[in-house]
């Protein structure tokens, strides 16, 4: 079936759960949206929350963030690992990090001899005093401070040591104290009835394909090799593998080809999914609100995906020179119904509750309409309530026929 590229996003959109916020928000609710998404990404860019909270925000609205904190460190339903970059991930699929966890094992001692210039026998002093003393940050470890402009590989060795060693899967996050990571032992992390047997290397890709295509909707098979992996942790099939693996999946009825007007590559879906692809042909689209979301948002994750089916080229540039960037340091994308619109670069001021609004762009081609704005606003305030704001202060330039009220409604 050949389907065009507006049901081939609208499904992508369905199925990372953009919708109505509901009214209430469980426990239960934030965990099936993890689960729903396979991972969560965790950032510690805090120009506003931080990025695991507002991928949740971007598809709960207002939720209390306690609820993520259990989940993760007292009810043990998520794990925190590398899958696309660092990631809260449901316990249930820990089995499937296992190879992950042994290729960094392999590599450890080596790479941190490389990033730390320290003697790799540190690794096994940091792992002695956790074995011995239990739970431990990097601040409980003596050493020299991080170079204030240095990346992560400027971390004092210990830290990186604990780093290497939850990479290897011998410690796992125990919990986090104002954001800091307190590591222990897996086995005192792991809970009970967690499966530990490693699967198979086809067993495992079959099931990394299945939860792509659950997160994505449509996919082509080198997509399958993006969502879950990040540069140093990569799906060791080619493509062309890949391809194999889907082919056979199509005899065994398990996914189905289709068709994206335009594109020469065929792409996958699950079969459950392509009778809705027939209904949003036809425009049986709910969503047509408003929602700001950030770069590190599974929606935005892969950027030729991003412009292939929405037209929007993603720019992340809060690692570029001031001079260099062209829209702002953190700026986020506006997603309007099926349409990615306009981007707007937002900053918390939390000495005075105030949520600035320093930058907003129209993309080339779309007018804003009242219901647009309108919906922006609604958007915008309760991104400000999310974050503690009384107020909003519009101080962008830009193409705006509406200045958003300064006080925040309750």
């Amino acid at each position: 079936m050949l389907v065009s590229r507006e049901a081939a996003r609208r499904l992508m959109i369905e199925k990372q759960l953009i919708a109505d916020f509901p009214n209430e928000v469980s426990k239960g609710r934030i965990y099936d949206t993890v689960d729903a998404l396979g991972c969560l990404q965790i950032d510690t860019i805090s120009v506003v929350e931080r990025a695991h909270y507002l991928t949740l925000w971007s598809r709960l609205g207002p939720y209390d963030k306690e609820h993520l904190h259990d989940l993760a460190y007292k009810d043990r339903r998520l794990f925190e690992h590398l899958a696309h970059a660092a990631c809260y991930i449901p316990f249930d699929d820990y089995r499937f990090y296992l190879r992950s966890m042994e290729v960094s094992r392999g590599k450890m001692r080596e790479r941190f001899a490389r990033r730390s210039r320290a003697d790799p026998a540190l690794l096994d002093a940091v792992l002695q005093r956790v074995a011995d003393e239990g739970p431990l940050a990097s601040k409980d470890f003596e050493g020299e401070k991080k170079k204030k402009n240095g990346g992560w590989w400027n971390w004092k060795p210990a830290k990186i040591a604990l780093e290497y060693l939850m990479r290897a899967g011998i410690l796992l996050v125990h919990h986090r104290e104002n954001f800091q990571k307190y590591y222990d032992l897996a086995e005192n992390v792991i809970p009970p009835g967690v499966d530990t047997t490693e699967p198979s290397d086809e067993e495992r890709v079959r099931f990394f394909a299945f939860r792509t295509l659950r997160a994505l909707g449509l996919a082509k098979p080198q997509e399958l090799r993006k969502y879950f992996f990040n540069w140093s942790v990569k799906l060791d099939w080619t493509s062309k593998q890949l391809q194999g693996l889907m082919d056979e999946l199509v005899v065994e009825g398990e996914v189905e080809r289709h068709g994206i007007e335009g594109k020469k590559n065929p792409y996958y879906c699950l079969p459950g999914d392509s009778g809705r692809l027939q209904e949003l042909e036809t425009g049986d689209f709910g969503f047509d609100d408003v929602r700001l979301h950030i770069y590190f948002d599974n929606l935005l994750w892969n950027r030729e995906r991003i412009e292939e089916l929405f037209g929007f080229k993603s720019k992340l540039e809060v690692f570029l020179p001031r001079e260099e960037r062209v829209y702002g340091y953190y700026h986020l994308p506006v997603l309007y119904g099926d349409r990615l619109v306009a981007r707007l670069e937002p900053k918390m001021d939390r000495e005075n509750g105030v949520m600035i609004v320093r930058g907003y762009w129209v993309e080339e081609g779309f007018e804003p309409t009242g219901d647009y704005e309108e919906k922006l606003q609604g958007n915008l305030e309760s991104f400000a309530r999310f974050h503690g704001a009384r107020e909003i202060d519009w101080i962008a330039e830009g193409k705006l026929n509406w200045k958003p009220h300064r006080r925040v409604p309750t």
